[in-house]
């Protein structure tokens, strides 16, 4: 009788299982990292995720001609725009092959078991494809911890082919939106001591990461003598953030804080406990990556405290807290044998409070119930309909344009123009020639600095022919304060053309008026001190507040978010109003009086005989406060310094036009 030994077909059957877990895992991650094709909406989101679009395609000069919180890769992150749809789809479909190649080798570290191993990287891409958050800001945490941990705790080169395609990935991520940048630098650069102080080698994943960097900004039609600028306006964005674009905070966020902060350090703790048994010393190395990761984290969320952000920042951290304790487990099993089900019970304490946060923000739904959603068949069959018919989605698209042209009626242009002070999506719907300043969107010119680079353009021979102006300020803000330093370039290098529809049309004059500001008095006052303006009923009065941090302000900004400024003015007619104070807008300067509210009142303030509809609209006293109980703050110092002018200038005639002004 023969024998026939099974050992061979055991591990037939034991490949074709491991290859059909890794392949069908590799579809999974292609097909939730397929760019989508959302619904076009006129919202400040939607204007500047088309921008970026429009920006790649024409080759728009970054940190020159357009200045913003995302790349010349920006329109990577989202949106759909017909012109570069191609290209996304062939970015992603690459990206997504480098994270299935590093997150499978992570998962096979993890465990020897497929089906865990399966579970948990269709888990990390499942995550990060979830509505509700950024989808792209939550990708790029995974790729850096991803990048950070396979260096300190899978792989035992300096550098792998892996660890490099993830450097050259981040070096596209970098140019994309700039906090992925920073979080690039902070692994890149404790990768880059590791290897320096441990292992007395070049640091080459620095080397990859700056080529790729570099690469991608050239290969995206970017000058290098750009770079700096780029660099430097983004800085300033970033910097200005929390204090410019925070909502405050309530009961249901400071418990959202709370977690994400005790969840955070749990991770930075076993991750440091884990580097200390495996490198000694250097352990510090990936906690601290980790750390600064997670407060990058912790900032973008809960600084603006709204619904997309704190999801993403709970999203975010589900990710990391998956990866971390996926690749952290092993060390710590091998000392005490109670870390796995405390790791265990950990990530499911996690999991409820990204669940919880989600369904606070979303009620109507929940986060397991999205992530189930993506192994459905329409969901996994996306890919294969669009490839397919791709006819479908510039129909949408066109129907999406021609649903927002409804809503948006312009007056008839001819030439270049932009549109203040951010609705790009009506503008676009239309099919105007797009020539915007450099702070694309008004609400984000929030320093001295970005406002100048925004006048400076209206005051050269590179400014738009045609505006579209009106006035909606963000978060209840002063409403002069949102490209202030541009409105007296406005008022005399523009003229009123046409009132009629969603927008004034301003056009280029021909000849500009000038304009002129007089010294009227300056003071210094404290928070909650009354100041009255003088000559408020007899011209408009400009002025500049100096607000500054403190010390303790200065650290808090750069964690968090200091206190919320307020504006009270009191009017003519004895009206009192609240505003909120951005202090960057108020030091760069802005139209204090009349309270110009809508465009109509802009329009009166730039025609000669507009002034008398204004009446009762001028601002008689100021007076700054904290959004506090006691109205004072310790994020900035006591004394404020005010500076008020007479602005002057010359009213456009608009007798013998076709515009009438009525009140």
């Amino acid at each position: 009788m023969i024998t026939v030994n099974s050992s061979p077909k055991k591990k037939l059957w034991a490949a074709a299982i491991q290859w059909l877990a890794a392949s069908t895992a590799l579809i999974y991650v292609l097909v939730q990292f397929f760019p989508g094709a959302p619904a076009l909406v006129a919202t400040i989101d939607g204007g500047w995720t088309q921008a970026l679009h429009v920006a790649f395609e024409q080759r728009w000069k970054f940190g020159r001609d357009i200045v913003f919180t995302y790349g010349p890769w920006g329109f990577l992150s989202g949106g759909y725009y017909p012109p570069t749809f191609f290209i996304s789809v062939v970015a992603w479909t690459l990206l997504a092959v480098v994270f299935w190649w590093a997150g499978w080798r992570t998962a096979r570290h993890f465990s020897n078991n497929i089906f865990f191993s399966w579970l948990w990287l269709a888990g990390i891409a499942g995550v990060t494809s979830i509505s509700g958050g950024q989808c792209f800001d939550i990708r790029s945490i995974a790729w850096v911890m991803m990048l950070l941990f396979l260096h300190f705790f899978v792989e035992e080169k300096p550098v792998t082919a892996r660890q490099a395609l993830l450097a050259v990935s981040l070096g596209l991520f970098s140019l994309v939106k700039f906090t992925s940048f920073l979080e690039s630098l902070i692994v890149v650069g404790v990768i880059a001591a590791d290897d320096v102080f441990r292992r007395r080698r070049f640091p080459w994943i620095a080397a990859i990461f700056s080529a790729s960097f570099v690469f991608f900004w050239i290969a995206a039609g970017q000058r290098l003598s750009l770079l700096w600028p780029f660099l430097l306006h983004s800085w300033q964005i970033s910097d200005g953030y929390g204090e410019a674009m925070q909502l405050g905070t309530n009961a249901f966020d400071a418990a959202g804080i709370v977690s994400f902060l005790l969840e955070a350090l749990v991770l930075v703790v076993m991750t440091g406990c884990a580097g200390w048994q495996r490198h000694g010393r250097f352990g510090i190395f990936p906690a601290a990556g980790l750390g600064a990761i997670l407060l990058l984290t912790f900032k973008h969320g809960f600084a603006r405290s709204d619904s997309l952000h704190e999801t993403t920042a709970s999203l975010a951290m589900l990710v990391a807290a998956l990866i971390c304790m996926a690749v952290t487990w092993p060390f710590l099993q091998r000392k005490k044998v109670w870390s796995g089900p405390a790791s265990l019970l950990l990530l499911t304490g996690i999991l409820f409070l990204s669940s919880f946060t989600f369904s606070g923000w979303f009620p109507e739904d929940s986060l397991l119930g999205q992530f189930a959603r993506t192994f459905s068949i329409h969901n996994l069959l996306i890919p294969v309909k669009t490839l397919a018919h791709p006819e479908q989605l510039r129909e949408i698209y066109g129907q999406d344009l021609a649903a927002i042209r409804k809503q948006f009626q312009i007056p008839p242009i001819e030439g270049e123009a932009d549109i203040y002070p951010w609705n790009q999506m009506a503008f676009f719907a239309h099919g105007l020639q797009y020539h915007p300043r450099p702070v694309i969107q008004s609400y984000t010119a929030y320093t001295p600095e970005l406002a100048e680079l925004n006048a400076q353009w209206l005051r050269s021979d590179r400014a738009a022919a045609n505006i579209l102006f009106e006035i909606d300020p963000l978060n209840g803000r002063f409403p002069s304060l949102e490209d202030g330093l541009s409105w007296p370039e406005l008022l005399t290098r523009y003229d009123l053309a046409d009132t009629n529809g969603t927008f004034f049309l301003l056009k280029r004059a021909t000849v500009p008026r000038e304009f002129h500001l007089t010294p009227l008095k300056e003071t210094t006052v404290q928070f909650g001190e009354t100041i009255a303006l003088p000559g408020a009923t007899s011209s408009p009065v400009w002025a500049e507040i100096e607000i500054n941090k403190s010390i303790f302000g200065n650290f808090i900004a750069a964690i968090y978010k200091p206190a919320i400024l307020r504006l009270k003015i009191s009017l003519h007619d004895g009206e009192q109003l609240y505003f909120r104070l951005v202090p960057g807008m108020a030091r760069g300067g802005f139209l204090l009086s009349p309270l110009i509210a809508d465009k109509k009142s802009f329009a009166w303030l730039a025609a000669a005989d507009g002034w008398r509809n204004l009446s009762g609209f001028e601002v008689t006293s100021m007076s700054i406060s904290a959004a506090t109980s006691s109205g004072s703050t310790l994020c900035y110092q006591r004394t404020i310094k005010l500076r008020l002018y007479r602005l002057d200038f010359q009213r456009q005639d608009l007798e013998g036009t076709k515009i009438h002004l009525s009140k």
